[in-house]
């Protein structure tokens, strides 16, 4: 068991990750597109919110647990999907879903994922596993990939709408990555700097590659062919009629990932889905794009309670979580915290980020005088710029 005794947050964490990581990798995590304005402002945006406590309220007892699609979650949180988890640690994708499974919380697995579904499922029994899909232009592959997560018994499937053009994240290019590292003097400087990832991650055991897609994509089945058929093959004509298909095959929970425009999530709910999530992608796509946090108040009002809205994007502290379901998400979906956590210790470090987590939502959920999340409203809140006399709050 690593010792965790001096690593209280996420950014310890991340000095963690960093000192393991070779510098390109790390950076893959921690980048953003472009400037990174919209990466930097996920952050400032739940720095525009302060807290109104009630202090008169006895708070001996206090259950964080909140209801999800019929189930209860031990805590309002759950792990993102990530692709290319592996590259920060052997296996991570299992690592981080058996976390999950012993948190009580669910896991999202991406499509591009180094772990298959089936070998996750497989490794976190009795879990509540989630499949992440990125939509490609052959619609045999999108049918197996579906039918594959209902086999393998995940319970809701996620797909993710906002990456239909390429983003431009600079730091990558300037490192030379994409879904692989190239092999430049300066890579290979950086990945001869950290002996103990190298052994761990590389030379330890076969390189990770994309495993959803291996048994989809014809003809050689190398990473660099698996990366290319990902990069080259996304469908970007993705719209209502697509989404109506999907509805149609998928039996279990369906969520829509991306959105952030209040008619989409009316579109999501006349298509019949269960639940949408507000994202920007962690600031890694469309650069300029608003923070979900500051679209929250806008869509929670628009859905009106029809569907649960859930975002990811910028979450680093359980004051963070607290604010958004004050205004009224019913749960949040961390990714670079994760990544950070297996980076810096696989599954217990995990462990420990989520037990961080909860204890920070207990200790402010305490100090705001709720007994339950439910409590929690927007009357507990005081926001920076407020229009008078409107229904919904403006951050």
């Amino acid at each position: 068991m690593a010792d965790f005794s001096q690593v209280h947050n996420v950014d310890d964490f991340k000095r963690l990750a960093r000192g393991y990581l070779p510098r390109p990798i790390f950076d893959w995590i921690e980048g953003g597109a472009e400037d990174e304005v919209s990466l930097a402002n996920n952050r400032q945006a739940f720095e525009r919110v302060r807290f109104k406590p009630r202090t008169i309220v006895d708070v001996t007892r206090r259950d964080q647990t909140v209801e999800l699609f019929g189930r209860r979650m031990a805590s309002p949180f759950c792990i993102a999907p990530m692709g290319n988890l592996s590259l920060f640690w052997p296996n991570a994708e299992e690592e981080i879903a058996q976390a999950a499974v012993a948190a009580g919380i669910p896991f999202v697995l991406s499509t591009a994922s180094a772990v298959s579904m089936e070998k996750v499922a497989e490794s976190a029994p009795g879990g509540r596993l989630w499949f992440q899909l990125y939509v490609f232009k052959d619609q045999k592959v999108n049918r197996s990939l579906v039918d594959r997560a209902a086999q393998a018994g995940y319970e809701a499937l996620m797909v993710t709408t906002d990456t239909h053009m390429f983003p431009k994240r600079e730091r990558d290019r300037r490192n030379g990555i994409g879904l692989n590292l190239k092999k430049t003097p300066a890579n290979i400087a950086a990945v001869m700097a950290r002996p103990k990832w190298l052994w761990d991650v590389v030379l330890s055991r076969p390189m990770p590659k994309l495993a959803n897609l291996e048994s989809e994509v014809s003809g050689p089945t190398t990473y660099e062919a698996l990366a290319n058929y990902f990069l080259t093959q996304r469908y970007n004509g993705f719209d209502l009629e697509d989404l109506k298909r999907l509805r149609d095959q998928w039996k279990g929970k369906l969520m829509v990932k991306g959105i952030l425009n209040v008619e989409d999530a009316y579109r999501a709910i006349e298509v019949g889905c269960d639940g949408i999530i507000l994202s920007n992608h962690g600031g890694r796509n469309l650069e300029g794009s608003a923070a979900p946090f500051e679209v929250l108040p806008e869509i929670v009002d628009g859905v009106g309670g029809r569907i649960p809205v859930l975002l990811d994007s910028g979450f680093r502290r359980g004051s963070d979580i607290v604010k958004a379901l004050a205004i009224g998400a019913k749960a949040v979906m961390l990714g670079r915290p994760a990544a950070y956590a297996v980076a810096g210790g696989g599954k217990d470090g995990v462990a420990h980020m989520l037990a961080t987590m909860k204890d920070e939502v207990d200790r402010v959920q305490g100090y705001m005088g709720c007994q339950t999340l439910s409590e929690l409203g927007r009357d507990l809140l005081l926001f920076d710029r407020q229009r008078p006399g409107a229904n919904t709050t403006t951050i």
